[in-house]
């Protein structure tokens, strides 16, 4: 009885099975004839299939075949186009890739292939390195069995991952990298959500009843800097110039050696709002061995002490109300050559001009600062104090000591940093009373060699039609001077 039960049991699996795979030929008989695009009109014979009851009509072998490779080449054509747009959009950093979800870990392989410094690094490190002993176990091998918290380490174990994965790529196909870590650098995401930090509210009235607030600090602890709207500054030079000249030259002349010397110091003061106050204070001191006077063994070439300052009210953009002031004279006295008429010496002459106008001026740090002074109302006070000098020489009356003159002044500085080597100083400057006129124009350009050697040219123009001309003379003077010497800047 059992064993016809058995039997019994074995044939319905066996008639099961058959079925199934009756079934499953049947459709794959079917997935084959609609890849081949096998039509159901009956060329040459019929495939029947009696237990599911199909039945699909077979064409000959030529009109198969045409129609294989017919397929064939519109499948290898979509595949080209595809591909090609696939490559084209690879190379697309801006590409929106929508319906796969984004993951920060591969950042590196959805951009554009690109040369990292990380895999590089990666493979030249051995601070991961540790010699491993058979014979010892591994501590805290019971921590396994705890139960799994989240790896707090997996994005930077991603990430090795990925540098050595670019590391092969860059070995195997250096020539499809085309972009590199420095070009990606400050590149921002094109779209996302904005996440707004919301400031934390706090209960006013608590923090009022709370005597210790945290972080509180007594006054005894805090520590106020003041701004400093003083700036310092000068420069100051030693030049050396030398002419040599036989006696028996063809052409003649004397030997000569010269030395020069500058100071300039500045103290400014700027609030950075309204008030401007500027202060300047220079000399230049030059001597000349003089060899064919027989009176003077040297003379003084360049000597000149001034004294300027201006305050300054912004009135508008960068233009200020100044009130402005300048007093010059020089140091050492100066004679005629082979004679002891004195031509000038310490306040003989002596000038002083205090004038009220506007002031624009043009900062470009480290290159440009510029600087015109306007003075529709300006005094001008000449003085000679020896009475061995001539007064007529420095507009001043015969018989007197001063004279005082009312009119308008304009005066321009303007230092420029040409190029890194040279810099270019200059002032213009002139005054009038509208029947006579004073103008000078002082420029010094600086060629630097290092900090602490230059060469300097200083061209030095003036004119003055108040004073006396003698005959055959013009009322323009020009000086020059071309040296070489040691310099600085602070």
């Amino acid at each position: 009885m059992k064993k016809s039960i058995l039997l019994g049991i074995f044939a319905m699996m066996c008639g099961g099975l058959a079925a199934q795979v009756n079934t499953i030929l049947t459709d794959t008989l079917r997935n084959v004839v609609d890849s081949v695009g096998i039509s159901s009109r009956v060329i040459g014979g019929k495939i029947n299939n009696k237990g599911t009851g199909i039945t699909s009509t077979i064409r000959t072998a030529s009109d198969v075949s045409s129609m294989q490779m017919k397929n064939f080449n519109q499948l290898i054509q979509d595949f080209r186009r595809d591909y090609d747009a696939k490559l084209e959009r690879w190379d697309d950093i801006y590409l929106l890739i929508t319906g796969i979800r984004s993951n920060p870990d591969y950042y590196k392989l959805s951009m554009p292939a690109t040369y990292y410094e990380e895999p590089i690094e990666q493979a030249f490190s051995i601070s991961d390195w540790k010699p491993r002993i058979p014979f010892i176990k591994e501590k805290n091998e019971w921590m396994k069995w705890l139960p799994q918290v989240k790896d707090l380490r997996h994005t930077e174990k991603v990430d090795r991952y990925i540098n050595h994965q670019l590391l092969s790529f860059y070995l195997a196909y250096p020539q499809l990298v085309k972009q590199n870590e420095d070009n990606l650098e400050g590149l921002k995401p094109i779209y996302g959500d904005v996440i707004i930090d919301q400031p934390r509210k706090e209960n006013l009235l608590e923090m009022m009843q709370n005597d210790e607030l945290p972080n509180q600090v007594s006054e005894k602890d805090l520590l106020v800097i003041k701004p400093n709207f003083w700036t310092l500054g000068g420069n100051g030079y030693l030049q050396f110039s030398q002419n040599y000249i036989s006696a028996n030259w063809y052409k003649g002349g004397e030997s000569t050696k010269s030395l020069l010397s500058g100071f300039t110091w500045q103290a400014n003061y700027d609030d950075r709002q309204r008030v401007q106050f500027e202060n300047k204070i220079e000399w230049k001191l030059g001597f000349i061995t003089a060899p064919s006077d027989t009176v003077h063994s040297y003379k003084a070439n360049n000597d000149l002490l001034r004294l300027s300052s201006k305050l300054g009210y912004k009135a508008f953009s960068t233009w200020y109300y100044t009130l402005s002031a300048e007093f010059k004279t020089q140091f050492f006295s100066n004679y005629d050559t082979n004679s002891d008429n004195l031509v000038s010496a310490f306040f003989s002459p002596a000038e002083l001009n205090v004038g009220l106008g506007m002031d624009y001026k043009y900062i470009k740090d480290g290159v440009c600062n510029l600087s015109v002074l306007v003075n529709p109302l300006n005094y001008t006070l000449y003085s000679v104090a020896s009475d061995r000098v001539d007064p007529t020489k420095f507009n001043i009356k015969e018989g007197h000591k001063r004279e005082s003159v009312w009119g308008s002044r304009l005066e321009t500085t303007l230092k420029w940093k040409v190029f890194s080597a040279l810099m270019w100083e200059s002032r213009l400057s002139y005054t009038t009373n509208y029947e006579k006129v004073l103008a000078e124009w002082e420029n010094t350009f600086t060629f630097s060699v290092n900090k602490y050697l230059s060469t300097k040219l200083f061209v030095h123009g003036r004119f003055d039609d108040g004073v006396t001309r003698e005959a055959d003379t013009s009322y323009f003077q020009l000086q020059e001077l071309l040296s070489f010497g040691l310099s600085y800047t602070w």
